[in-house]
């Protein structure tokens, strides 16, 4: 378990937080809230989730490892109307628990805030802060400035207390969006390091034959796989590497397609949705996420956790996690063929391959471990509550 910091000995924290979806679903933002939560959870701090209800699960009210799940959110799910229903459906939710929250954190930034911001009313001057999950075009900034009534949700948005920046371009993006200097502050995603960890896989009997090169994920444009199969062909005639894709999503049937027309599906594995995550990272000798948007991939500090080597795109969150040539590889490039390369330079070196899986390691150990990155929020929650940040005149 740990000694506790000198901080958890401070006062029982009471955390709400607000995410969308949460439990079962499990897509980055919601499987970091859950991570978060349960370490909350595990000191002894109070956390409760506020999310929307679940077609074809019909548990309104639950505890999952100490953090208890109101999915109290019932809202039109297309339409102009969505939005307002869902803002309604939080601000009622939140009112609903006001007497068990100190504070109110939500892992989403766009109608999430929205609701946040307008109802910092009816929670009585509880503080709010909004942790944007991603930039670029899926980010929420972006999508923000997309949305009809921009002007209008950006205001409400600006009302909340205070903002979380998981990557430097998350808060560049919201700081253009008007949020002061001194109400936003830097914070980071985390993994538990004892889960994901180098070692052997039973998931490995399961997987096309080593070297094997590994995205993690869902399938999805934004993770940009198409450029992956792209490079693939240049990998498969140089080497005797297989390309594992693990991860349910959309894009499966149309991607499976792809790699059949580029020649490559004997060379590529569809998993679909894993159980253990972990267990098949450790079945990997290289990973590769190509994603056009992050805010900071739980996949690749899974990755990293793991000691893989690992080939990024140089965009968002990862050249927060990734220092080029130091603990991964950065590809700035959408030429397929600057992918190849990539990947060709760490299957052809392995003990350099090695070198940058052990930095990257230590990196996560020192900087994302979940407990450091929770420390951190334990900290910001209860500057929060006592009023000391921000600075009302910042």
């Amino acid at each position: 378990m740990g000694t506790v910091p000198p901080s958890e000995q401070r006062g029982r924290l009471r955390v709400c937080y607000v995410v969308s979806y949460f439990h079962p679903f499990a897509s980055g933002a919601e499987r970091q809230a859950m991570a978060q939560g349960k370490e909350l959870a595990r000191r002894g701090h109070s956390v409760h989730v506020v999310t929307h209800a679940v077609s074809g699960y019909n548990i309104p009210d639950e505890e999952v490892d100490g953090v208890f799940i109101h999915r109290w959110i019932h809202s039109i799910q297309q339409g102009p109307l969505f939005g307002l229903s869902f803002v309604a459906g939080v601000i009622r939710a939140l009112h609903r628990l006001r007497p068990l929250y100190d504070v109110v954190h939500t892992h989403q930034a766009l109608w999430e805030a929205v609701a946040t911001g307008l109802g910092r009313s009816w929670i009585r001057g509880v503080p709010t802060l909004v942790q944007p999950a991603s930039s670029g075009y899926y980010g929420e900034a972006e999508e923000l400035r997309r949305t009809r009534g921009f002007p209008l949700l950006r205001r409400a948005i600006l009302r909340n207390t205070a903002f979380a920046a998981i990557s430097a371009d998350i808060e560049d993006q919201w700081r253009d969006l008007g949020v002061p200097p001194g109400r936003i502050v830097r914070t980071a995603s985390g993994v538990d390091t004892t889960l994901f960890r180098p070692g052997t896989s039973t998931f490995e009997a399961s997987l096309l034959p080593r070297p094997r090169v590994l995205f993690t994920g869902r399938l999805h444009p934004q993770k940009n796989l198409d450029l992956l199969l792209e490079a693939w062909p240049a990998v498969a005639r140089r080497t005797a590497a297989n390309l594992v894709l693990a991860g349910p999503g959309e894009e499966r049937t149309r991607l499976e397609a792809k790699a059949r027309t580029l020649g490559v599906a004997d060379r590529v594995q569809f998993t679909g949705a894993v159980v253990d995550v972990a267990d098949v990272l450790r079945g990997a000798d290289v990973f590769v996420l190509p994603s056009v948007a992050e805010g900071m991939s739980n996949s690749l500090l899974e990755a990293m956790a793991t000691a893989l080597p690992c080939v990024a795109s140089g965009i968002g969150g990862n050249v927060d996690l990734l220092s080029d040539g130091v603990t991964g590889v950065l590809v700035s490039s959408r030429e397929p063929s600057a992918w190849s390369n990539a990947i060709l330079e760490l299957l052809d070196d392995p003990s350099s391959a090695r070198s940058l899986g052990a930095a990257a390691q230590r990196t996560v150990d020192a900087t994302f471990a979940l407990p450091v990155v929770v420390d951190r929020y334990v900290d910001i929650y209860r500057s929060l509550i006592a009023g000391s940040w921000p600075d009302r005149a910042g």
